[in-house]
Protein backbone atom coordinates (compact mmCIF):
# COMPACT_ATOMS: atom_id res chain seq x y z
CA UNK A 1 0.00 0.00 0.00
CA UNK A 2 1.54 3.51 -0.86
CA UNK A 3 0.22 6.66 0.30
CA UNK A 4 -0.07 8.91 -2.93
CA UNK A 5 -3.31 10.48 -4.87
CA UNK A 6 -5.65 8.80 -6.96
CA UNK A 7 -5.86 10.29 -10.56
CA UNK A 8 -8.84 12.60 -11.09
CA UNK A 9 -11.98 10.60 -12.68
CA UNK A 10 -15.74 10.94 -12.47
CA UNK A 11 -18.54 8.33 -11.40
CA UNK A 12 -16.16 6.66 -9.51
CA UNK A 13 -17.82 3.84 -7.12
CA UNK A 14 -17.38 4.32 -3.42
CA UNK A 15 -18.44 3.81 0.01
CA UNK A 16 -17.53 4.39 3.26
CA UNK A 17 -16.74 2.14 6.72
CA UNK A 18 -16.64 4.12 9.83
CA UNK A 19 -12.86 5.45 9.83
CA UNK A 20 -12.15 5.41 5.86
CA UNK A 21 -13.78 5.92 2.32
CA UNK A 22 -13.28 4.01 -0.58
CA UNK A 23 -13.37 4.99 -4.00
CA UNK A 24 -12.94 3.04 -7.03
CA UNK A 25 -12.50 3.20 -10.78
CA UNK A 26 -14.16 5.89 -12.55
CA UNK A 27 -13.30 7.29 -16.14
CA UNK A 28 -10.28 9.43 -16.16
CA UNK A 29 -11.46 11.63 -19.49
CA UNK A 30 -13.60 14.34 -19.83
CA UNK A 31 -17.34 13.70 -20.87
CA UNK A 32 -16.94 10.40 -18.92
CA UNK A 33 -15.41 8.89 -22.44
CA UNK A 34 -13.15 6.69 -22.90
CA UNK A 35 -12.04 3.30 -20.53
CA UNK A 36 -12.55 3.38 -16.91
CA UNK A 37 -9.76 2.76 -14.91
CA UNK A 38 -9.03 0.27 -11.84
CA UNK A 39 -7.35 2.37 -9.54
CA UNK A 40 -8.42 1.54 -5.56
CA UNK A 41 -8.20 4.21 -3.21
CA UNK A 42 -8.90 5.03 0.38
CA UNK A 43 -9.03 8.12 1.80
CA UNK A 44 -8.42 8.26 5.95
CA UNK A 45 -10.85 9.66 8.05
CA UNK A 46 -9.28 9.77 11.43
CA UNK A 47 -6.42 12.33 10.57
CA UNK A 48 -6.71 16.07 9.89
CA UNK A 49 -5.77 16.41 6.19
CA UNK A 50 -5.39 19.78 3.82
CA UNK A 51 -8.13 19.79 0.99
CA UNK A 52 -5.28 20.15 -1.97
CA UNK A 53 -3.20 16.92 -0.23
CA UNK A 54 -5.88 14.63 0.99
CA UNK A 55 -4.87 11.20 2.79
CA UNK A 56 -4.84 8.96 0.44
CA UNK A 57 -3.81 5.30 0.61
CA UNK A 58 -3.51 3.14 -2.33
CA UNK A 59 -5.12 -0.80 -2.29
CA UNK A 60 -4.83 -3.74 -4.73
CA UNK A 61 -6.41 -2.64 -8.06
CA UNK A 62 -10.19 -3.22 -8.67
CA UNK A 63 -12.60 -3.74 -11.84
CA UNK A 64 -12.24 -1.29 -13.99
CA UNK A 65 -15.84 0.69 -14.18
CA UNK A 66 -17.75 3.68 -13.95
CA UNK A 67 -21.19 5.05 -12.83
CA UNK A 68 -21.52 1.52 -10.54
CA UNK A 69 -22.96 1.47 -6.75
CA UNK A 70 -20.79 -0.27 -3.61
CA UNK A 71 -21.83 -1.47 -0.47
CA UNK A 72 -19.91 -2.52 2.79
CA UNK A 73 -20.79 -5.75 5.02
CA UNK A 74 -22.10 -5.12 8.37
CA UNK A 75 -19.19 -5.79 10.31
CA UNK A 76 -17.64 -3.52 7.26
CA UNK A 77 -14.60 -5.74 6.14
CA UNK A 78 -15.37 -6.76 3.06
CA UNK A 79 -16.79 -4.74 -0.05
CA UNK A 80 -19.01 -5.28 -3.50
CA UNK A 81 -19.48 -3.53 -6.73
CA UNK A 82 -22.03 -4.06 -9.24
CA UNK A 83 -22.66 -3.24 -12.93
CA UNK A 84 -19.66 -4.90 -14.25
CA UNK A 85 -19.15 -5.93 -17.55
CA UNK A 86 -18.25 -9.62 -17.09
CA UNK A 87 -20.22 -12.31 -15.92
CA UNK A 88 -21.03 -12.42 -13.21
CA UNK A 89 -21.44 -8.76 -13.16
CA UNK A 90 -20.46 -8.30 -9.14
CA UNK A 91 -16.95 -8.74 -7.68
CA UNK A 92 -15.89 -8.61 -3.75
CA UNK A 93 -13.40 -6.98 -1.57
CA UNK A 94 -11.48 -8.29 1.37
CA UNK A 95 -9.89 -5.71 3.71
CA UNK A 96 -8.25 -7.93 5.92
CA UNK A 97 -6.42 -9.56 3.05
CA UNK A 98 -6.40 -6.32 0.49
CA UNK A 99 -7.35 -8.76 -2.51
CA UNK A 100 -10.54 -8.95 -4.75
CA UNK A 101 -12.50 -12.31 -5.85
CA UNK A 102 -15.39 -12.62 -8.31
CA UNK A 103 -18.72 -12.61 -6.71
CA UNK A 104 -21.25 -15.89 -7.84
CA UNK A 105 -24.69 -13.53 -7.64
CA UNK A 106 -26.19 -13.93 -11.14
CA UNK A 107 -27.56 -10.38 -12.29
CA UNK A 108 -28.77 -10.53 -15.51
CA UNK A 109 -29.87 -6.49 -15.50
CA UNK A 110 -25.79 -5.85 -14.85
CA UNK A 111 -26.11 -3.51 -18.08
CA UNK A 112 -28.21 -0.38 -16.90
CA UNK A 113 -26.77 2.09 -14.99
CA UNK A 114 -27.72 4.54 -12.47
CA UNK A 115 -29.18 1.68 -9.98
CA UNK A 116 -28.08 2.23 -6.43
CA UNK A 117 -27.15 -0.03 -3.29
CA UNK A 118 -27.25 0.50 -0.01
CA UNK A 119 -27.10 -1.58 3.39
CA UNK A 120 -29.13 -1.85 6.28
CA UNK A 121 -26.36 -1.71 9.38
CA UNK A 122 -28.62 -3.27 11.27
CA UNK A 123 -29.04 -6.73 9.16
CA UNK A 124 -26.16 -6.69 6.81
CA UNK A 125 -28.28 -6.94 3.97
CA UNK A 126 -27.91 -4.82 0.47
CA UNK A 127 -30.69 -3.33 -1.04
CA UNK A 128 -30.63 -2.53 -5.25
CA UNK A 129 -33.76 -0.67 -5.84
CA UNK A 130 -35.16 -1.51 -9.44
CA UNK A 131 -32.28 -3.95 -9.74
CA UNK A 132 -30.02 -6.04 -11.60
CA UNK A 133 -31.85 -9.04 -11.22
CA UNK A 134 -34.33 -8.41 -13.80
CA UNK A 135 -34.11 -5.93 -17.16
CA UNK A 136 -37.71 -4.10 -16.24
CA UNK A 137 -36.89 -1.97 -13.39
CA UNK A 138 -39.41 -3.16 -11.27
CA UNK A 139 -37.39 -5.56 -8.91
CA UNK A 140 -36.22 -4.89 -5.71
CA UNK A 141 -32.53 -7.00 -5.39
CA UNK A 142 -31.36 -8.47 -2.04
CA UNK A 143 -27.52 -8.91 -1.28
CA UNK A 144 -26.78 -11.30 1.25
CA UNK A 145 -22.62 -11.29 2.16
CA UNK A 146 -23.24 -14.70 4.16
CA UNK A 147 -24.44 -16.29 1.02
CA UNK A 148 -22.71 -14.15 -1.64
CA UNK A 149 -25.67 -14.08 -3.56
CA UNK A 150 -28.88 -11.99 -4.76
CA UNK A 151 -32.78 -12.73 -4.87
CA UNK A 152 -35.28 -9.84 -6.06
CA UNK A 153 -39.14 -9.22 -4.50
CA UNK A 154 -41.53 -7.01 -6.63
CA UNK A 155 -41.84 -3.49 -6.26
CA UNK A 156 -45.41 -1.21 -5.82
CA UNK A 157 -46.07 0.44 -9.41
CA UNK A 158 -44.29 3.66 -10.31
CA UNK A 159 -47.53 5.68 -9.63
CA UNK A 160 -47.77 4.76 -6.59
CA UNK A 161 -44.49 5.14 -4.91
CA UNK A 162 -40.92 5.84 -5.72
CA UNK A 163 -41.59 7.24 -9.77
CA UNK A 164 -37.94 7.85 -10.07
CA UNK A 165 -35.88 4.26 -10.93
CA UNK A 166 -32.91 5.32 -12.16
CA UNK A 167 -29.91 7.81 -11.27
CA UNK A 168 -31.58 8.12 -8.06
CA UNK A 169 -29.93 8.60 -4.48
CA UNK A 170 -30.53 6.25 -1.90
CA UNK A 171 -28.69 6.65 1.57
CA UNK A 172 -29.41 4.49 5.24
CA UNK A 173 -30.76 6.45 7.85
CA UNK A 174 -29.44 5.28 11.34
CA UNK A 175 -31.98 7.32 12.92
CA UNK A 176 -35.18 5.97 11.17
CA UNK A 177 -34.62 3.06 9.86
CA UNK A 178 -35.02 2.98 6.93
CA UNK A 179 -33.67 3.90 3.36
CA UNK A 180 -34.47 7.33 1.64
CA UNK A 181 -34.77 8.15 -1.62
CA UNK A 182 -34.20 11.37 -3.71
CA UNK A 183 -34.24 12.69 -6.86
CA UNK A 184 -33.65 10.39 -10.44
CA UNK A 185 -35.41 9.80 -13.78
CA UNK A 186 -38.78 7.59 -13.92
CA UNK A 187 -38.74 3.70 -15.45
CA UNK A 188 -38.31 5.25 -18.84
CA UNK A 189 -35.40 7.39 -17.91
CA UNK A 190 -37.46 10.41 -18.89
CA UNK A 191 -37.21 13.65 -16.32
CA UNK A 192 -39.65 13.74 -13.63
CA UNK A 193 -41.07 17.58 -14.15
CA UNK A 194 -41.71 19.82 -11.12
CA UNK A 195 -42.17 18.39 -7.51
CA UNK A 196 -39.93 17.45 -4.92
CA UNK A 197 -40.38 13.88 -3.81
CA UNK A 198 -38.58 11.60 -0.98
CA UNK A 199 -39.22 8.40 -0.61
CA UNK A 200 -38.92 6.05 2.39
CA UNK A 201 -38.35 1.58 2.58
CA UNK A 202 -38.39 1.21 6.21
CA UNK A 203 -36.79 -2.47 5.13
CA UNK A 204 -38.16 -4.41 8.41
CA UNK A 205 -41.59 -4.09 7.29
CA UNK A 206 -40.94 -3.55 3.59
CA UNK A 207 -43.57 -0.61 3.38
CA UNK A 208 -42.73 2.33 1.08
CA UNK A 209 -44.05 5.95 2.28
CA UNK A 210 -44.03 9.09 0.54
CA UNK A 211 -42.23 11.40 3.35
CA UNK A 212 -44.04 15.13 3.31
CA UNK A 213 -41.09 17.78 4.05
CA UNK A 214 -41.19 21.45 4.80
CA UNK A 215 -38.68 24.06 4.17
CA UNK A 216 -37.04 25.17 1.33
CA UNK A 217 -36.58 21.61 -1.16
CA UNK A 218 -34.14 20.97 -3.52
CA UNK A 219 -35.17 21.05 -7.25
CA UNK A 220 -35.74 17.55 -8.58
CA UNK A 221 -32.14 16.28 -10.05
CA UNK A 222 -30.19 13.26 -11.20
CA UNK A 223 -26.99 12.25 -10.78
CA UNK A 224 -26.42 14.19 -7.84
CA UNK A 225 -24.49 13.17 -4.25
CA UNK A 226 -26.15 12.15 -1.09
CA UNK A 227 -24.93 10.72 1.75
CA UNK A 228 -25.72 11.00 5.43
CA UNK A 229 -23.92 11.80 8.80
CA UNK A 230 -22.56 9.03 11.25
CA UNK A 231 -26.33 8.88 13.35
CA UNK A 232 -28.39 9.34 10.47
CA UNK A 233 -29.90 12.70 11.36
CA UNK A 234 -29.72 14.15 8.34
CA UNK A 235 -29.36 13.52 4.75
CA UNK A 236 -27.21 15.93 3.07
CA UNK A 237 -27.99 16.70 -0.90
CA UNK A 238 -25.18 17.90 -3.67
CA UNK A 239 -24.91 19.61 -6.74
CA UNK A 240 -26.75 16.97 -9.33
CA UNK A 241 -28.20 17.73 -12.67
CA UNK A 242 -31.53 20.16 -13.13
CA UNK A 243 -34.12 17.56 -14.61
CA UNK A 244 -36.19 20.61 -15.26
CA UNK A 245 -35.68 21.67 -18.25
CA UNK A 246 -35.24 25.61 -19.01
CA UNK A 247 -37.63 28.34 -20.49
CA UNK A 248 -37.37 26.91 -24.07
CA UNK A 249 -36.48 23.34 -22.83
CA UNK A 250 -32.16 23.63 -23.07
CA UNK A 251 -30.38 21.83 -20.67
CA UNK A 252 -29.94 23.67 -17.63
CA UNK A 253 -25.78 23.97 -15.98
CA UNK A 254 -24.85 21.80 -13.52
CA UNK A 255 -25.85 22.19 -10.14
CA UNK A 256 -23.04 22.78 -6.82
CA UNK A 257 -26.06 23.80 -4.06
CA UNK A 258 -26.38 22.02 -0.65
CA UNK A 259 -29.42 21.00 0.52
CA UNK A 260 -29.94 19.46 4.43
CA UNK A 261 -32.91 17.54 5.32
CA UNK A 262 -33.25 16.92 9.18
CA UNK A 263 -34.66 13.37 9.60
CA UNK A 264 -36.41 13.84 12.67
CA UNK A 265 -38.29 16.90 11.84
CA UNK A 266 -38.00 16.08 8.22
CA UNK A 267 -37.41 19.86 7.45
CA UNK A 268 -35.25 20.98 4.53
CA UNK A 269 -32.33 23.57 5.16
CA UNK A 270 -30.17 25.12 2.19
CA UNK A 271 -26.62 25.85 2.77
CA UNK A 272 -23.97 27.92 0.44
CA UNK A 273 -22.95 26.55 -3.22
CA UNK A 274 -19.95 25.63 -3.70
CA UNK A 275 -18.21 24.12 -7.21
CA UNK A 276 -20.84 22.50 -9.89
CA UNK A 277 -20.63 18.64 -9.73
CA UNK A 278 -22.00 15.65 -10.85
CA UNK A 279 -21.38 11.73 -10.73
CA UNK A 280 -18.77 12.75 -7.72
CA UNK A 281 -17.74 10.92 -4.67
CA UNK A 282 -19.38 11.97 -1.15
CA UNK A 283 -19.85 11.58 2.36
CA UNK A 284 -20.22 13.07 5.72
CA UNK A 285 -17.85 12.91 8.51
CA UNK A 286 -17.64 15.00 12.25
CA UNK A 287 -20.46 17.36 10.28
CA UNK A 288 -18.33 18.39 7.32
CA UNK A 289 -19.09 17.03 3.76
CA UNK A 290 -16.25 15.20 1.71
CA UNK A 291 -16.94 15.73 -1.94
CA UNK A 292 -14.23 14.45 -4.48
CA UNK A 293 -14.21 13.80 -8.38
CA UNK A 294 -17.13 14.39 -10.91
CA UNK A 295 -17.19 16.17 -13.63
CA UNK A 296 -17.37 20.15 -13.53
CA UNK A 297 -20.00 22.80 -15.25
CA UNK A 298 -17.51 23.02 -17.96
CA UNK A 299 -17.99 18.90 -18.63
CA UNK A 300 -14.69 18.45 -17.47
CA UNK A 301 -13.04 15.92 -15.09
CA UNK A 302 -12.51 17.32 -11.48
CA UNK A 303 -9.32 18.33 -10.46
CA UNK A 304 -8.08 16.08 -7.42
CA UNK A 305 -8.57 18.52 -4.63
CA UNK A 306 -11.13 17.56 -2.79
CA UNK A 307 -13.99 19.76 -1.43
CA UNK A 308 -14.74 20.43 1.97
CA UNK A 309 -18.34 22.24 3.58
CA UNK A 310 -19.11 22.63 6.92
CA UNK A 311 -22.40 21.68 7.70
CA UNK A 312 -22.19 23.68 11.33
CA UNK A 313 -20.80 26.92 10.12
CA UNK A 314 -22.01 26.25 6.69
CA UNK A 315 -18.97 27.79 4.92
CA UNK A 316 -16.87 25.77 2.40
CA UNK A 317 -13.34 25.48 4.47
CA UNK A 318 -9.65 23.96 2.95
CA UNK A 319 -9.05 21.35 5.49
CA UNK A 320 -10.18 18.01 7.18
CA UNK A 321 -11.09 17.98 11.01
CA UNK A 322 -11.38 14.20 12.17
CA UNK A 323 -13.43 13.87 15.25
CA UNK A 324 -11.76 14.01 18.63
CA UNK A 325 -10.98 11.21 20.72
CA UNK A 326 -9.57 10.92 24.24
CA UNK A 327 -6.12 9.91 23.09
CA UNK A 328 -5.57 11.89 20.33
CA UNK A 329 -5.74 14.70 22.88
CA UNK A 330 -4.05 13.03 25.38
CA UNK A 331 0.02 15.26 25.26
CA UNK A 332 3.42 14.41 26.52
CA UNK A 333 4.54 17.51 28.21
CA UNK A 334 7.87 17.18 30.13
CA UNK A 335 7.76 20.63 32.07
CA UNK A 336 4.31 19.74 33.75
CA UNK A 337 4.70 20.64 37.07
CA UNK A 338 4.75 17.85 39.12
CA UNK A 339 2.95 19.93 41.94
CA UNK A 340 0.07 20.84 40.27
CA UNK A 341 -0.62 17.18 38.73
CA UNK A 342 -0.57 16.44 42.22
CA UNK A 343 -2.70 19.13 43.60
CA UNK A 344 -5.52 18.26 40.81
CA UNK A 345 -5.65 14.49 41.84
CA UNK A 346 -6.19 15.37 45.33
CA UNK A 347 -8.77 17.74 43.96
CA UNK A 348 -10.51 15.96 41.75
CA UNK A 349 -10.55 12.87 44.55
CA UNK A 350 -11.85 15.15 47.35
CA UNK A 351 -14.70 16.50 44.75
CA UNK A 352 -15.25 12.56 44.09
CA UNK A 353 -15.41 11.37 47.61
CA UNK A 354 -17.47 14.57 48.35
CA UNK A 355 -20.19 13.22 45.58
CA UNK A 356 -20.05 9.52 46.64
CA UNK A 357 -21.25 10.78 50.29
CA UNK A 358 -23.98 12.67 49.02
CA UNK A 359 -24.97 9.80 46.91
CA UNK A 360 -24.63 7.56 49.61
CA UNK A 361 -26.64 9.79 52.04
CA UNK A 362 -29.71 10.78 49.51
CA UNK A 363 -29.65 6.70 48.80
CA UNK A 364 -30.32 6.06 52.33
CA UNK A 365 -32.65 8.28 52.73
CA UNK A 366 -34.91 6.78 50.32
CA UNK A 367 -33.71 3.41 49.75
CA UNK A 368 -35.53 0.36 51.46
CA UNK A 369 -33.76 -1.85 54.34
CA UNK A 370 -33.22 -5.33 53.04
CA UNK A 371 -34.27 -7.54 56.00
CA UNK A 372 -33.72 -11.53 55.85
CA UNK A 373 -36.73 -13.17 56.67
CA UNK A 374 -35.63 -16.93 56.04
CA UNK A 375 -35.70 -18.92 59.28
CA UNK A 376 -33.41 -21.28 60.86
CA UNK A 377 -35.63 -24.24 60.43
CA UNK A 378 -36.47 -23.59 56.44
CA UNK A 379 -34.22 -25.64 53.90
CA UNK A 380 -31.18 -23.56 52.85
CA UNK A 381 -30.55 -22.40 49.03
CA UNK A 382 -26.95 -22.52 49.19
CA UNK A 383 -27.05 -25.24 46.81
CA UNK A 384 -29.27 -23.68 44.40
CA UNK A 385 -27.64 -21.60 41.27
CA UNK A 386 -27.76 -17.89 42.36
CA UNK A 387 -29.78 -15.60 39.38
CA UNK A 388 -27.26 -13.02 37.48
CA UNK A 389 -27.41 -9.77 40.39
CA UNK A 390 -29.80 -7.11 38.78
CA UNK A 391 -28.06 -3.56 38.13
CA UNK A 392 -29.88 -2.34 41.31
CA UNK A 393 -28.10 -5.44 43.27
CA UNK A 394 -24.79 -4.49 42.12
CA UNK A 395 -25.67 -0.85 42.53
CA UNK A 396 -26.28 -1.74 46.15
CA UNK A 397 -23.58 -4.02 46.98
CA UNK A 398 -21.16 -1.15 45.80
CA UNK A 399 -22.53 1.45 48.18
CA UNK A 400 -22.64 -0.81 51.15
CA UNK A 401 -18.89 -1.57 49.96
CA UNK A 402 -18.42 2.44 49.93
CA UNK A 403 -20.42 2.72 53.31
CA UNK A 404 -17.78 -0.10 54.93
CA UNK A 405 -14.59 1.82 53.71
CA UNK A 406 -16.02 5.02 54.98
CA UNK A 407 -16.78 3.29 58.34
CA UNK A 408 -13.10 2.16 58.58
CA UNK A 409 -11.54 5.53 57.69
CA UNK A 410 -13.90 6.80 60.69
CA UNK A 411 -12.83 4.26 62.97
CA UNK A 412 -8.76 4.71 62.05
CA UNK A 413 -9.52 8.42 62.86
CA UNK A 414 -11.17 7.87 66.19
CA UNK A 415 -8.28 5.51 67.43
CA UNK A 416 -6.03 8.25 66.06
CA UNK A 417 -7.82 10.85 68.14
CA UNK A 418 -7.94 8.47 71.00
CA UNK A 419 -4.00 7.69 71.33
CA UNK A 420 -3.61 11.50 71.10
CA UNK A 421 -5.96 12.06 74.15
CA UNK A 422 -3.73 9.45 76.02
CA UNK A 423 -0.45 10.58 75.40
CA UNK A 424 -1.81 14.26 76.45
CA UNK A 425 -3.62 12.58 79.82
CA UNK A 426 -0.05 10.80 80.17
CA UNK A 427 1.67 13.87 79.78
CA UNK A 428 -0.70 15.89 82.04
CA UNK A 429 -0.08 12.78 85.24
CA UNK A 430 3.91 13.22 85.06
CA UNK A 431 4.15 17.05 84.68
CA UNK A 432 3.93 17.75 88.35
CA UNK A 433 6.56 14.72 89.15
CA UNK A 434 8.52 16.71 86.55
CA UNK A 435 7.53 20.10 87.88
CA UNK A 436 9.23 19.51 91.67
CA UNK A 437 12.75 19.10 89.70
CA UNK A 438 12.43 21.97 87.65
CA UNK A 439 14.21 24.71 88.38
CA UNK A 440 13.23 27.33 86.10
CA UNK A 441 9.77 27.96 84.65
CA UNK A 442 8.65 27.90 81.09
CA UNK A 443 5.91 28.99 79.15
CA UNK A 444 2.68 27.19 79.29
CA UNK A 445 2.05 25.48 75.65
CA UNK A 446 -1.47 26.20 74.55
CA UNK A 447 -3.46 22.65 74.46
CA UNK A 448 -6.11 21.52 71.40
CA UNK A 449 -9.62 22.21 72.93
CA UNK A 450 -12.51 21.27 71.08
CA UNK A 451 -15.68 23.67 72.27
CA UNK A 452 -18.11 21.35 71.03
CA UNK A 453 -17.08 19.00 73.77
CA UNK A 454 -17.93 18.83 77.37
CA UNK A 455 -14.32 18.47 78.77
CA UNK A 456 -12.54 21.05 80.70
CA UNK A 457 -8.59 21.71 80.92
CA UNK A 458 -8.08 20.15 84.44
CA UNK A 459 -6.62 21.99 87.25
CA UNK A 460 -3.09 21.07 88.94
CA UNK A 461 -1.87 21.25 92.54
CA UNK A 462 1.43 21.11 94.41
CA UNK A 463 2.23 17.57 96.05
CA UNK A 464 2.12 17.64 99.43
CA UNK A 465 5.33 17.98 101.94
CA UNK A 466 7.01 15.55 104.21
CA UNK A 467 6.65 15.99 108.18
CA UNK A 468 8.55 15.17 110.73
CA UNK A 469 6.07 14.35 113.26
CA UNK A 470 4.87 10.51 113.90
CA UNK A 471 1.92 9.30 112.28
CA UNK A 472 -1.45 8.75 114.42
CA UNK A 473 -3.32 7.15 112.31
CA UNK A 474 -5.69 9.93 111.37
CA UNK A 475 -5.72 12.22 108.61
CA UNK A 476 -4.55 16.06 109.08
CA UNK A 477 -8.51 16.45 108.21
CA UNK A 478 -9.08 14.72 110.79
CA UNK A 479 -7.11 16.39 113.46
CA UNK A 480 -7.19 20.23 112.51
CA UNK A 481 -10.21 20.83 110.17
CA UNK A 482 -13.38 18.36 111.68
CA UNK A 483 -15.48 20.88 113.31
CA UNK A 484 -13.37 24.01 112.73
CA UNK A 485 -14.42 27.11 110.31
CA UNK A 486 -14.89 25.52 106.93
CA UNK A 487 -14.43 28.85 105.06
CA UNK A 488 -10.74 28.16 106.53
CA UNK A 489 -10.84 24.68 104.81
CA UNK A 490 -11.68 26.63 101.44
CA UNK A 491 -9.28 29.31 101.86
CA UNK A 492 -6.84 26.44 102.48
CA UNK A 493 -7.12 24.80 99.56
CA UNK A 494 -5.49 27.38 97.14
CA UNK A 495 -5.33 25.82 93.49
CA UNK A 496 -1.69 25.65 91.64
CA UNK A 497 -1.38 27.04 88.45
CA UNK A 498 -1.39 24.71 85.56
CA UNK A 499 2.40 23.22 85.37
CA UNK A 500 4.33 23.58 82.42
CA UNK A 501 4.90 20.16 79.87
CA UNK A 502 8.39 19.46 78.89
CA UNK A 503 11.48 18.76 80.69
CA UNK A 504 14.17 21.07 82.03
CA UNK A 505 17.42 20.93 83.77
CA UNK A 506 17.16 18.22 86.28
CA UNK A 507 21.15 18.80 87.40
CA UNK A 508 19.23 20.63 90.74
CA UNK A 509 16.77 18.51 93.10
CA UNK A 510 14.10 20.35 94.98
CA UNK A 511 14.73 21.05 98.75
CA UNK A 512 12.16 18.57 101.36
CA UNK A 513 10.40 21.41 103.76
CA UNK A 514 9.79 20.05 106.79
CA UNK A 515 6.31 21.38 107.31
CA UNK A 516 2.92 20.42 107.90
CA UNK A 517 1.57 18.98 104.28
CA UNK A 518 -0.95 21.32 102.44
CA UNK A 519 -3.93 19.28 101.92
CA UNK A 520 -5.17 19.67 98.31
CA UNK A 521 -9.03 18.64 97.27
CA UNK A 522 -11.17 18.97 94.05
CA UNK A 523 -11.29 22.89 92.99
CA UNK A 524 -14.95 23.99 93.84
CA UNK A 525 -16.13 24.93 90.37
CA UNK A 526 -17.53 21.58 89.01
CA UNK A 527 -16.81 20.97 85.45
CA UNK A 528 -19.54 20.57 82.66
CA UNK A 529 -19.59 17.13 81.37
CA UNK A 530 -20.75 15.09 78.75
CA UNK A 531 -24.05 13.91 78.97
CA UNK A 532 -24.83 10.38 81.25
CA UNK A 533 -24.08 7.28 79.42
CA UNK A 534 -22.60 9.36 76.36
CA UNK A 535 -18.73 9.90 77.89
CA UNK A 536 -15.80 8.06 76.34
CA UNK A 537 -11.66 8.83 77.61
CA UNK A 538 -11.02 11.06 74.90
CA UNK A 539 -11.32 14.93 75.10
CA UNK A 540 -14.61 15.29 72.64
CA UNK A 541 -17.80 13.05 72.20
CA UNK A 542 -20.27 12.21 70.19
CA UNK A 543 -23.97 11.00 69.70
CA UNK A 544 -23.93 7.25 68.98
CA UNK A 545 -27.01 5.10 69.22
CA UNK A 546 -26.83 2.13 71.68
CA UNK A 547 -26.21 -1.13 70.06
CA UNK A 548 -23.19 -0.59 66.99
CA UNK A 549 -21.05 1.99 68.62
CA UNK A 550 -19.73 2.28 64.52
CA UNK A 551 -23.64 2.76 62.90
CA UNK A 552 -23.96 5.91 60.51
CA UNK A 553 -26.66 7.94 62.32
CA UNK A 554 -29.52 8.31 59.94
CA UNK A 555 -30.46 12.39 60.07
Amino acid sequence: MTTHSPAPVSGPAFARTSTRLYVLGGNPLDGNNGPPLSQFYSLDLTSPWNTTTPAWTELASGPAQAIFPAAFSQDQTKMIVFHLTAAPNASRYDINTNAWTRSSAILPGSDFQGIGAVTDTNTGVVYMTAGYTTRLRDSLDVYKFSADSATKTYMPGPDIVLPARAYYGNVWSKYRKSILYFGGYNILSQPIVGGNIVTELVTATQTWNTLTTSGPAPPMRADHCMTTNEDGTMMVVFGGRPTDPGQNGQNLPYLGDVYILNTITLTWTQGNPGEPRIYAACTVSNSQLIVWGGTDSNNLVAPAKALVYNLTSASWISSFTPKTTVSETATDDSHVNAGAIAGGVVASVAVICACVLFYVFRRRRHARTLVRTTSDNEDSNDNQPKPAASPKTREDDELQRLRVQLQNQQEQLDLQRRLLALQQQQQHLQTPLQQSHVSTPSQQPQLYHDPSSGYQQPIYYSLAPMTSQAYSGESDLNQSYIGSNPQALVNHLTPMPTPPIGLTSLSTPATVVATKPTVTAVPASKPILAPLGMRHDSNYWEERPPGNPHAIITP
